[in-house]
């Protein structure tokens, strides 16, 4: 699949398919005669994607790699100054091209590096787990953790095209497929009721890939074409964020092995639903009915060991609230979701009481 749109008066193309290297090879044959290549990998990307890679990269493009610690604890301002340091001590100009090759750790992590380098230098994503090709790899958003809070810091900057080469998933782990199939489910239940009703039935597997990716892609491109900046209808997208990032956190904090992005979405989807249904936004047919799905199909989260309390400061935190009241995105519905819901703090530890 090759999906362009006409993005703020400039090509935004995203590959997707068993040959996206082969086209990302193509589309930059007769363009961008970019001197110098950086490729940021993590130490699992660097090992079995890198190779891959490598071939499809121009002989006339000199090629560094710089290689970082698989994992959330990565993506944080030390990282930055690390990667910032290399780009300066290769001479990086805004003549050279940064690829991000990895999850959604690389694509958010070199999305934040390449913005703020020199005010702002061409990169490409090419995400190699299915969350990133779903989600983090998509639409522009780029941030690093802070203090224990997610994307604390963070950019909307965009990159020049954006390559999802599926034979990178054809290795990935399970625990990772799930972690993606947190932010598959997400998507249909904001924006596509029949893509939710065929998930419901069958899941997320690797045989509904290609439709699969194709109809979350062009479902994410529509809302970022529509709110590039997330002044509006984007917000939508962070459905299932605002709990999910504060329990994320949390686990970053507290958790010898910390619960992975796509189980604290669940769980934040989960919660959030109950909020929803305690203002009288959500039908409790609904919203049993998605917890049972979300329970099936993704693992089983414990979150006995958080205190609201502690979930609750964390949610202060969120970058959707605005004049010290608490925001969230909720859906009414399946394939309808508000935005700009303003959440009372009692109401907020009063449901989480009930999951913690």
């Amino acid at each position: 699949m090759n999906v362009s749109i006409d993005f703020l008066q400039e090509e935004y193309p995203v590959f997707t398919g068993k040959d996206a290297l082969l086209r990302f090879e193509e589309y930059f044959r007769s363009k961008h005669p970019f001197p110098k290549v950086f490729v940021l990998c993590d130490t699992n990307t660097a090992e079995f994607c890198y190779p891959s890679l490598l071939p499809f990269l121009k002989s006339n493009w000199k090629v560094a790699i710089f290689v970082i610690d698989a994992g959330e604890n990565s993506k944080s301002i030390y990282s930055c100054e690390q990667i910032w340091t290399k780009l300066d001590e290769l001479n990086f100009t805004k003549s050279d091209l940064m690829i991000n090759l990895g999850g959604g750790v690389i694509s958010d992590l070199g999305g934040f590096v390449a913005s703020t380098y020199l005010r702002g230098i061409k990169y490409i994503n090419m995400p190699t787990s299915l969350m990133a090709m779903v989600d983090a790899g998509i639409g522009g958003k780029n941030g690093v953790n802070f203090r224990f809070a997610k994307n604390r810091m963070g950019t909307i900057y965009f990159p020049i095209c954006t390559v999802c080469d599926t034979s990178f998933l054809e290795t990935l782990p399970n625990v990772e497929w799930v972690n993606g199939t947190a932010e598959v489910f997400k998507h249909a239940l904001i924006r596509d009721a029949e893509l939710w009703k065929e998930l419901s039935a069958q899941g997320c597997t690797r045989e509904l890939l290609p439709e699969l990716l194709k109809r979350i892609q062009e479902i994410k491109l529509k809302i970022v074409q529509n709110d590039p900046f997330e002044n509006g209808e984007r917000k939508i997208l962070n459905y299932g964020h605002t709990i999910g990032h504060a329990i994320e956190a949390c686990s970053l904090q507290k958790d010898v092995n910390p619960l992975s992005h796509g189980e604290a979405i669940a769980m934040g989807m989960i919660i959030e639903n109950e909020i929803a249904f305690s203002m009288g936004l959500l039908k409790q047919e609904t919203k049993s009915c998605v917890r049972t799905v979300l329970e099936k199909y993704i693992l089983d989260v414990n979150i006995e060991n958080y205190l609201p309390e502690e979930i609750l400061s964390r949610v202060k935190q969120d970058k959707k609230n605005a004049n010290g009241k608490i925001l969230m995105s909720l859906i009414s519905d399946i394939a309808s979701c508000k935005y700009d819901v303003e959440v009372e703090e009692e109401l907020m530890l009063k449901v989480m009481k009930g999951f913690v």
